[in-house]
């Protein structure tokens, strides 16, 4: 049985003689959340656009359940999608005559339209809100009107482009949970643009990275957090530490490469090294763990100095300078009331484990 829900080959969108995107093929499968991230210009909401059928492309070809669709037909398959914008774009009426434009527009019977819009007002604990008018409503009420005005149609798909990014943090984190928590229950399959790669483990069930119109990586989350392809993605999804090395050994019977960074002999355990001896060490900062005492002697630990400290999150990262600088996170506590303040003498320390290498030679400087 074809699980894939939307496919795409061969896709290409022109314009003014520039290639807008160049997808060489791209899938979603039934009850799959896949979460899209690329720098701003990657073409992630032109793909959505497109995807929804929305946007013509120059090339390609387009699958719908295995079915090939025909642009003359769109939009038959545009009324089995639904779309959440960053901006809720509220009709001037209600909460309740928003979330049942949809189904009215559709000819739906109007016991159930009641039934079905009562069920999300509930779901999104919005019930409250019904005869408020929509224009009166907070931010992260208005994306849960906008999110029930999607959910009530019961699409086979939903695209999500980039819904949280107007939202403060708090709101941003509830509403975070309670959609991964309706994307589990309902098994809709979701497509969601976002530039928060911390969405990535929330949400996704795969990760896809864009950049420049093509797609660049597609992996889990843990391996896209951890082991992305390039340090663009890296940077993307918050790899703070990315050094130059030189791999100098290998032991291949237990899957240790040898790097020399700087004055510093970094061991990195990796089966599959980059078949190249310049390469990238990346490594989160929430890997290197920083100590005022030597604890214990391992690899990887080196003595460094506090050179920075700035806000990341609820965390502070410290920039140690151990001759070349290494990122790592640590608490408020720490930062604010702990031994780990700027100028302050430490010992850093991370497992081979964490350490992902990428071939420098491939990559060029802009």
């Amino acid at each position: 049985m074809n699980r894939k829900i939307i496919e795409i080959s061969n896709l290409v969108l022109n314009k003014e003689k520039h290639t807008i995107l160049d997808i060489d093929t791209f899938y979603l499968e039934q009850g799959e959340t896949i979460v899209l991230i690329g720098p701003n210009g990657a073409g992630k909401s032109t793909l959505l656009q497109i995807l929804m059928l929305l946007q013509r492309p120059t090339a390609g070809d387009f699958y719908f359940r295995g079915e090939k669709v025909r642009w003359e037909d769109s939009l038959s398959y545009r009324r089995r999608m639904a779309m959440v914008f960053q901006e809720a774009l509220l009709l001037e009426t209600t909460v309740y005559h928003n979330v049942a434009s949809g189904l009215v527009i559709r000819g739906f019977p109007k016991e159930q339209i009641q039934e079905r819009v009562k069920k999300w007002l509930v779901r999104l604990g919005i019930e409250h809100l019904s005869y408020r008018s929509a224009r009166s409503l907070s931010g992260g009420e208005s994306q849960r009107v906008s999110l029930a005005r999607a959910l009530v149609l019961e699409p086979e798909v939903i695209f999500l482009d980039e819904p949280f990014a107007a939202l403060d943090e708090p709101t941003r984190n509830t509403l975070l949970s309670d959609l991964a928590d309706i994307l589990r229950d309902t098994s809709v399959s979701s497509i969601i643009v976002t530039h928060n790669y911390a969405e990535i483990p929330v949400l996704a069930d795969r990760a896809v990275a864009m950049d420049k119109g093509r797609i660049v990586q597609v992996a889990t989350p843990w391996e896209i957090l951890t082991r992305p392809a390039s340090l663009g993605v890296a940077s993307l999804v918050g790899i703070k530490n990315a050094i130059k090395g030189v791999i100098t050994g290998y032991d291949n019977d237990n899957g240790k490469v040898f790097v020399k960074a700087g004055q510093h002999d970094i061991v990195a355990n990796v089966f599959t090294p980059p078949n190249s001896e310049k390469v990238y060490i990346l490594l989160r900062p929430e890997d290197v763990k920083m100590m005022v005492t030597l604890e214990k002697n391992e690899a990887n630990t080196m003595r460094g100095r506090i050179g920075k400290l700035m806000p990341y999150g609820n965390m502070f990262t410290a920039v140690v300078d151990c001759g070349i600088p290494f990122t790592a996170t640590i608490s408020h506590e720490q930062a604010l009331h702990g031994d780990l303040t700027i100028g302050r003498d430490v010992w850093i320390s991370f497992s081979p484990d964490r350490v992902h290498l990428i071939n420098a030679q491939a990559i060029t400087p802009e």
